[in-house]
């Protein structure tokens, strides 16, 4: 058999390593994916640009979404500590802090440990959560504060105008915890009662005139407090109540 020249064998050599390489990259791709996890950044399979954040993902600009790329198995199991569920993916328990009211009957929370916000991403509607903020919106339950203000346009503006105040003088940088509930047929809302510390805050915008007792069909343990609240608002002439004989 004849020699192989020199530059043959560079040559050679050279191929074989890039073949090595990319079989060693197609299988780093299939170990990732038997494991359930997406390809590290720079591989070929779904690179693209952006800075990993501490959970091991990060916001995709171009898609508009969070997603996981190295996801951090030992944060994912203090989930718990944030999302209980109760009964999944019905209801259950998320802790946050307060990000902003614009409504008289719903407020927005942050929730600071991304494990749990992204659990509940794929049960909550767009219009419902901010995926780059971390902001889920609360739908408050049993209360209806425009309902209450409904003596004409302007008492009405200036009358939900004073309870959003209220409700950001009361909860602003404080942590909250939500019992929600995530109804059938209610468009990705998260509808709860939100706890400061021990205090049923729904409970308290009844109590204090900022809402009427919303009474629903829906099953509520706290309906006797609730009916107490309000008897005791109206006596009181609390909030609202000032405005009613």
């Amino acid at each position: 058999m004849l020699p192989v020249p020199s530059c043959s064998r560079h040559a050679l050599a050279m191929i074989t390593a890039r073949r090595l390489a990319a079989a060693l990259g197609a299988l780093a791709v299939a170990a990732a994916a038997v494991a359930g996890f997406p390809p590290a950044p720079g591989g070929r399979a779904g690179a693209h640009p952006g800075e990993l954040d501490r959970w091991g993902g990060h916001f995709n600009e171009a898609t508009g979404f969070y997603h996981y790329h190295r996801p951090k198995m030992e944060m994912a199991a203090r989930k718990r500590e944030v999302l209980v569920w109760s009964d999944h993916p019905v209801r259950g328990v998320i802790k946050g802090t307060l990000s902003q009211v614009a409504r008289p009957n719903a407020i927005w929370i942050r929730v600071g440990y991304r494990p749990a916000y992204q659990e509940l991403v794929p049960l909550v509607s767009p219009s419902n959560r901010d995926d780059r903020q971390q902001w889920l919106r609360i739908w408050l339950r049993y209360v209806s504060p425009e309902e209450t203000g409904r003596q004409g346009k302007r008492f009405s503006r200036a009358f939900n105008e004073r309870v959003i105040y209220e409700l950001k003088r009361k909860l602003t940088g404080k942590e909250l915890s939500v019992q929600f509930e995530i109804l059938p047929n209610d468009s990705g809302r998260l509808r709860g009662l939100v706890f400061l510390g021990q205090q049923n805050i729904n409970l308290w915008m009844v109590l204090s005139g900022w809402s009427f007792y919303l009474i629903s069909d829906e099953d509520n343990p706290y309906d006797k407090l609730f009916r107490q609240a309000e008897d005791q608002a109206r006596r009181n002439r609390s909030g609202f109540w000032k405005t009613r004989r």
